[in-house]
């Protein structure tokens, strides 16, 4: 999975910026990514049918997103700030 329009590849630990219209700009940082994370069961599925990548938000909040890396890439407001130290949430995080 790529940043939109770019050859830089997703990865733990990346922080990111969420540019959005009329609000302020989000920052957050890449936790989760199917196959290469510890298996979230609420983020990927046993059978695979549901796979989603997260970043948990300044204020703590995880966001997830729909998790198709050969059909759908990160949308363009979804902008790479810098290279973090990689850290993924735990497999039993609750998530609401």
């Amino acid at each position: 999975m790529y940043y939109f329009g770019t050859r830089e590849e997703v990865r733990l630990g990346d922080r990111i910026r969420i540019k959005r219209l009329f609000r302020k700009d989000l920052v957050g940082t890449v936790c989760y990514i199917p196959g290469i994370s510890p298996r979230h069961s609420v983020l990927e599925s046993d059978d695979g049918a549901v796979r989603q990548w997260a970043y948990e938000l300044e204020d703590g909040m995880i966001m997830v997103v729909a998790y198709f890396p050969d059909h759908l890439q990160p949308r363009p407001n979804v902008q790479l700030i810098s290279r973090g130290e990689e850290k993924s949430i735990s497999p039993d995080t609750e998530l609401l």
